[in-house]
């Protein structure tokens, strides 16, 4: 079932929301500024024009503030529906073609949520994204817990989050900023995206 009712082609990433249940992220690195800026806007212009079934619920190309960097991030409702519409041969020649034809890249990461934290009612407008290796899912949900539960915490984030690789072998930890963070490595600032609202239980 294609529904593009409601889709909003400007809006920040919410690694919180709850109705998400397949989480896609990878990083790609180009050659500068220019081509980062042409990769991030042929690949959602791609998106906007594919006919995206209701299972879709957001994905944002991150602008890294190394001017090479960019990170993805997609969320939809559950991995089986993501797995249906990339087997389409449709959306393979489509989507697939369009993206290989700006950057050359594997598939993305797939990850089911961990730990969504928010805090202090702040909206993240920038983000730092870690990953980090483990040896199976229990391992990466024990490192979750563990990074969660340190003190201190970085006060300036307004929500961290963690998710598992569906293989276990990886831990992403996303931690959303409402100004640019410090330290040294990239931060991302979303450049573009198209997301579908969340339906909050109030």
């Amino acid at each position: 079932m294609t529904d593009t009712t409601g889709l909003r082609p400007i809006a920040p990433p919410d690694p919180t929301r709850p109705d998400a249940g397949l989480v896609l992220a990878s990083l790609w690195h180009t050659e500068g500024p220019e081509q980062q800026r042409k990769v991030m806007s042929g690949v959602m212009d791609a998106w906007e024009e594919a006919r995206l079934p209701a299972a879709y619920l957001a994905r944002h190309c991150l602008a890294g503030s190394d001017g090479r960097t960019v990170l993805n991030f997609a969320q939809w409702t559950t991995p089986e529906a993501h797995r249906a519409f990339a087997a389409d041969p449709r959306n393979q020649q489509t989507l697939g073609s369009a993206v290989q034809a700006l950057h050359s890249a594997g598939p993305p990461g797939r990850y089911a949520p961990h730990r969504l934290t928010g805090r202090h009612g702040g909206t993240a407008r920038c983000f730092t994204a870690t990953w980090y290796d483990t040896e199976d899912a229990g391992a990466a949900r024990s490192l979750a817990d563990a990074l969660a539960g340190r003190e201190p915490a970085d006060p300036a984030a307004v929500a961290e989050c963690s998710f598992v690789a569906e293989d276990g072998r990886q831990l992403l930890v996303l931690t959303g900023f409402e100004d640019e963070p410090g330290g040294a490595g990239p931060w991302f600032r979303p450049f573009r995206g198209l997301v579908r609202p969340a339906h909050r239980e109030t």
